[in-house]
């Protein structure tokens, strides 16, 4: 009987009745950041801000940042923990492996435009969307395509990208894995909140990073050489809850949602791309930091070597009989969405 119970409490629990025109709800936030982390201040603040705004406080947000509810986003959606969470795909790669696609060194030259290219096929209705989300119950409210990684090192000086080889770098996903092998770096598997004391241990020897996240991981004050060249892949951030839970609420409130996460999308990946270059420059003149800009030769030859990365992901995606050859050239090909 006690089995019972528990099974209903959690059925329970994840069951909402639609709520009714006059009603206050409070959606509960679930992430991984904390509530001094860019991606919540400029975009996670913003959104549930703008919600409240355009419901007339009828919909409002209770916040559990820094992992306070597990780890498992997916699950705390599911289970009626958490309402609306916020999934990195580094870390969701096992749910989500489709999404991963994100992650790859293919070519682009913002962050915006990343993010217009991943909403065109994750939005409902795409082709992300149908063949990952929709059969798991989920909807993405929106997305943004962190800036791509550089590859900052501790104590080797970079000329250039082939003297990664033989390196122990920070990779967090399979793409960021193969692509740390395709430069002929060692790939160990870090988290995001252990980079800064791995380096200074001397656990890995640099670690893939946009510079606008190395302040808040603390890699900022550590790491002293790094080469800037072309995109070597980066890693998504999608809001996202339930369609259970988006059916339960009034065409306002789902209106205010899906008004708010359209301003505040373009908003945040066009403040990424603003911060990116103030963030390096802070890195140079606070710490002494100091990056190699490789030639357009290099880059392209690089470039080229990348593909090998997109191929192979793809080729295990198939093997796992999921469609990861057209999810792929549909990212590739997509045109930005939602970037203005």
């Amino acid at each position: 009987m006690k089995y019972v119970a528990a099974a209903t409490a959690v059925m329970l629990a994840g069951t909402t009745l639609p709520a009714q025109a006059d009603d206050e709800t409070t959606l509960k936030i679930s992430h991984m950041f904390s509530l001094t982390h860019y991606a919540w201040t400029q975009a996670g603040a913003p959104f549930t801000q703008k919600v409240a705004e355009l419901s007339g406080n009828k919909l409002q947000f209770q916040e559990y940042p820094a992992g306070q509810l597990g780890k498992d986003y997916i699950s705390q959606l599911n289970s009626g923990l958490a309402d609306v969470v916020v999934l990195v795909g580094s870390y969701t790669a096992d749910k989500l492996p489709l999404t991963s696609v994100s992650e790859l060194p293919v070519k682009y030259d913002s962050a915006c435009e990343a993010s217009g290219k991943l909403w065109s096929i994750i939005k409902p209705g795409g082709s992300l969307y149908e063949e990952e989300y929709k059969p798991q119950g989920l909807r993405p409210l929106f997305v943004a395509l962190l800036p791509t990684y550089k590859i900052m090192t501790t104590t080797k000086a970079l000329k250039s990208y082939d003297e990664v080889k033989g390196l122990k770098i920070r990779a967090s996903g399979a793409a960021m894995e193969q692509t740390v092998r395709a430069l002929g770096g060692v790939p160990v598997q870090i988290q995001g909140p252990e980079i800064s004391d791995s380096l200074r241990r001397g656990t890995v020897d640099g670690t893939f990073l946009s510079y606008n996240s190395a302040h808040p991981y603390g890699v900022d004050a550590v790491v002293k050489h790094g080469i800037k060249g072309p995109s070597l892949g980066s890693t998504s951030v999608v809001f996202a809850m339930t369609e259970r839970k988006w059916e339960s609420l009034t065409d306002d409130q789902r209106t205010a949602l899906e008004t708010a996460a359209m301003q505040v999308q373009p908003q945040f990946c066009g403040w990424m791309d603003a911060d990116e270059d103030k963030a390096r420059q802070r890195m140079i003149d606070e710490f002494g930091y100091a990056a190699v800009e490789v030639s357009n030769e290099e880059t392209t030859a690089l470039q080229e070597k990348l593909l090998t990365v997109a191929e192979a992901w793809a080729e295990r995606m198939e093997e796992q009989r999921k469609p990861g050859r057209a999810i792929l050239e549909a990212f590739q090909s997509a045109s930005p969405e939602n970037v203005d």
